[in-house]
């Protein structure tokens, strides 16, 4: 894809998913904001990768989860190169809890973490977008909206925090439009981050069971979607959830 003259923020881009949008992204032309919320080493060292490719590369460490944070963040990734035009918001967490164990922090943590994030971070960058009547907004969505038994994992409190991105990104899609401003989710499926050594084992070899394709999908493959979804060619594209999950969803 083309996003030579763009500029990006990719949150919780430090490691994982975000990383390798990130990667894309500067691979593709974009000057991109790399963003963390405690690990400036990590987030520095995404950024000497992005220098390295020959691309422009920023670090702004900011928990999504708080609406300062949120709004620091998109104000500095335009000053840092002068406008913003793509946000991806993947920062995010995973919950594998029965639903009878989940505990109240289990809740706060997915629903300030996914949900809130999300509010935050588009609610901050819209209006700029708005203004330049231009824009993509890109959510991380996931898999765990659509399929309940994974054979093992149990995924109920993160569920209603990724489906309420999902259901609130169509709505802002509507009243975006006309300003030139998309928003749309790319919704992974198992991807092989470090995040799956958060989820059970035997319950990742049950879920595996489950995957038409009978394997695991890679960062890239998400970042390849996304980049997509941010270019030019998808301008026509708004209030759509893009499934990367080897047929997971296909039941």
């Amino acid at each position: 894809m083309d996003l030579k003259g763009k500029s990006a923020l990719i949150t919780g881009s430090s490691r994982g998913i975000g990383r390798e949008v990130a990667l894309r992204f500067a691979r593709d032309g974009a000057k991109v904001v790399v963003n963390g919320v405690a690990s400036r080493d990590k987030a520095e060292a995404v950024a000497s990768e992005i220098r390295a490719l020959g691309g422009e590369a920023a670090v702004v460490l900011a928990d999504v989860s708080k609406r300062g944070d949120a709004e620091r963040l998109v104000k500095s990734s335009i000053e840092a190169f002068g406008k913003l035009d793509i946000l991806v918001s993947n920062a995010g967490i995973i919950i594998d809890r029965p639903f009878t164990e989940s505990t109240e922090e289990d809740w706060t943590r997915s629903i300030e973490i996914n949900l809130r994030g999300f509010f935050n971070m588009a609610r901050a960058a819209l209006p700029h977008m708005i203004q330049r009547r231009s824009g993509r907004i890109i959510a991380t969505g996931s898999c765990i909206t659509e399929v309940a038994d994974f054979g093992g994992n149990k995924y109920s409190v993160c569920a209603a925090s990724k489906g309420g991105i999902i259901m609130m990104l169509r709505p802002i899609a509507a009243e975006a439009a006309p300003y030139g401003v998309t928003v749309n989710s790319v919704s992974p499926g198992y991807i092989a981050t470090e995040m799956l050594g958060q989820i059970d084992a035997e319950g990742l070899k049950s879920a595996l069971r489950l995957v038409p394709m009978g394997r695991y999908g890679k960062p890239e493959e998400i970042a390849a979607a996304m980049a997509f979804l941010a270019s030019d060619e998808a301008g026509y594209i708004t209030g759509q959830t893009l499934r990367v999950n080897g047929g997971l969803s296909m039941g």
